[in-house]
């Protein structure tokens, strides 16, 4: 009896360990799903930060390469400013050339003499009676200080397209200077929004790392659990398993106690009869099951 005693009291023993275990075996389940929820949370909280940063690295794209266009439009603008002032220049050396030789043929009479000669003659032409030979003398006198006169009218204008090309040119030279500039500007901005491009490129490449192995972490965390859960269920077989033997066992004692207190009322009955004293119904109700009265 104490050996059938000592077997239930290791499987009551063996029962709490079980529980404890499968208690604490529940309770790192829980923390470990606690984490895992956490992972998943960083885990999203990175990609809705890679999402933003996409983006916003979009959005400088196409800030960059509008100024980049910008740039590509005003490098051709340049090109046709440079080639516009380098023909106003070779039209300006070549201008200037025709007027160092064109001076080669500079008359000996100065422009203001020639003018007032020609003057005198025509006033002489219009306002005196002269012959016809005297006439003709003066009016080709006139016609060949004309020509001589041609070469001032000539330079001055010679000097006055000089002067334009020279103005033309200097304009030309203040539109690349300014077009230079905003080319150097436009570039300037362009690298700064690709620098801060990349910067979030880098950023997101940093992230999509770190969310790489929350992920991990939490793929790391499910499959603990799912380990865990094999070993809890076979846990919960366990305790299932005892637990009857346990019902099995008690019930076999409630059998046993119960069989033995029969056997006594039954003989203490028995012993009444014998001595002539009244028996209880129970204790009737047995001898009349057993078949002894």
């Amino acid at each position: 009896m104490n050996e059938v005693m000592d077997v239930a009291e290791d499987q009551r023993r063996k029962l709490v360990e079980l529980e404890g275990e499968i208690s604490e075996l529940k309770v790192e389940m829980d923390r470990l799903s606690d984490e895992g929820h956490k992972f998943v949370e960083k885990r999203n909280s990175m990609h809705e930060k890679i999402r933003e940063l996409k983006l916003e690295a979009l959005k400088l794209k196409g800030e960059r390469d509008a100024l980049n266009d910008e740039v590509k439009n005003l490098k051709i603008i340049l090109r046709e400013l440079k080639q516009s002032y380098h023909e106003k220049l070779n039209a300006l050396n070549e201008l200037r050339q025709r007027i160092r030789n064109h001076i080669k043929t500079k008359p000996p009479e100065n422009e203001e003499y020639l003018r007032r000669e020609i003057s005198e003659i025509e006033w002489k032409i219009q306002t005196l009676s002269l012959s016809l030979e005297e006439e003709n003398r003066l009016v080709k006198r006139v016609k060949f200080l004309e020509t001589r006169l041609a070469f001032y009218r000539n330079l001055e204008e010679m000097m006055d397209k000089a002067a334009l090309l020279k103005e033309q040119i200097k304009k030309l030279r203040d539109e690349i200077a300014s077009c230079r500039n905003k080319i150097a500007e436009k570039i300037a901005k362009s690298q700064k929004l690709h620098e801060r491009m990349m910067e979030h490129f880098r950023d997101i490449d940093k992230l999509r790392i770190e969310a790489d192995q929350m992920h991990k972490m939490h793929l790391e965390s499910r499959e603990k659990i799912s380990s865990l859960r094999l070993k809890y269920a076979d846990l919960l077989g366990q305790i299932s398993a005892l637990k009857k033997i346990i019902r099995e066992e008690e019930e076999r004692k409630r059998t046993e106690t119960a069989a033995a207190l029969r056997v006594k009322i039954e003989r203490e009955a028995l012993e009444k009869l014998k001595r002539g004293e009244k028996i209880s119904f129970e204790e009737f109700k047995i001898l009349a099951e057993q078949g002894k009265i």
